[in-house]
């Protein structure tokens, strides 16, 4: 076991974050019990945001962390793994745009900003606090951490979460880069650090490109039929429709060479150069999706 004052952890096969030694005196039950609700209010009918990409991000997310060689601080890496469990909890399906165009619920609680993060964010705290309605369980694990250390922890986790909405996406991309690019370690400090981990969150949300076939496929899939969902109500109710979202028009091998080469394959090379593993790793299967797509296209064009 790692002694409870270290800062850092590095997990090995035996071990591992050992987040119960935290000075947080984390309710371990009132943890388990709170991750099982948080499960149960994803959609399960949404071919994507689903509870199995919830656990497909923290798994994610996990595996790099482990590549930074043991650059993060505990704390930092238990609020930025809880931001991966809850960050896209009771997602309906169609995205912030239907939202705001549809003048939903959602949009207008939220005054459309941010309104599925805002949403996911609001929904975690008022559990984690308030519990279940008409239930005596406690789902507040961090129960005994004192007031101003608990508004830290939940500041930083409302931030990490909204930090994976698509529209800040450019601007997250080239902050990192601006200010952690090629650093070395001992010149990023704590903050940074942080910034960092909200980043490497929002990467493993839209990892998809990065991993091997078939999950490649699968979850390309999966992905396309929520897309293609709002694609049809969107046109059922007249308005505009989404990029990527018309079944008739979207084509699989194009939608995904698009997304690789302006979106995620630019982010993962930024995360190399802060995390060199990254680079070593998953932008080779990266470059190997994208010849997959490259070859797909060409098939569909000369069939």
């Amino acid at each position: 076991r790692n002694n409870s004052n270290e800062k850092n952890v590095k997990l090995s096969h035996f071990e591992g974050y050992n987040f119960a030694d935290l000075d947080l005196e984390i309710e371990i039950g009132a943890l388990f019990d709170y991750l099982r609700v948080i499960q149960r209010d994803y959609k399960r009918d949404n071919p994507y945001h689903n509870a199995i990409h919830a656990a497909d991000v923290i798994q994610t997310l996990h595996s790099l962390i482990q590549m930074s060689d043991d650059r993060f601080e505990r704390e930092q890496i238990f609020s930025i793994l809880v931001a991966a469990a809850v960050h896209d909890v009771k997602h309906p399906g169609m995205n912030n745009t239907f939202q705001v165009n549809t003048f939903s619920n959602l949009a207008l609680s939220h005054n459309d900003a941010a309104v599925l993060e805002n949403e996911h964010s609001a929904h975690a705290f008022k559990l984690m606090v308030q519990g279940l309605p008409d239930k005596d369980d406690n789902l507040n694990f961090l129960c005994h951490v004192p007031a101003p250390k608990f508004a830290e922890i939940r500041k930083g986790i409302i931030e990490a979460v909204l930090h994976t909405d698509m529209s800040q996406h450019f601007s997250k991309v080239g902050d990192i880069k601006s200010r952690a690019g090629g650093k070395p370690w001992d010149e990023i400090d704590s903050k940074l650090r942080w910034d960092v981990l909200m980043y490497m969150l929002h990467l493993a949300d839209i990892s998809n490109p990065a991993k091997n076939r078939p999950m490649l496929e699968l979850w390309t899939d999966r992905c396309l039929d929520e897309f293609f969902a709002q694609g049809d109500e969107e046109r059922k109710l007249g308005l505009a429709i989404s990029p990527n979202c018309d079944r008739n028009e979207t084509k699989k091998p194009d939608s995904q060479i698009g997304f690789i080469n302006f979106v995620v394959k630019p982010s993962y090379v930024v995360l190399a150069e802060v995390i060199p593993a990254v680079g070593e790793h998953i932008l080779p299967v990266i470059e190997r999706n994208l010849l997959y797509w490259d070859g797909q296209k060409e098939r569909e064009e000369t069939a």
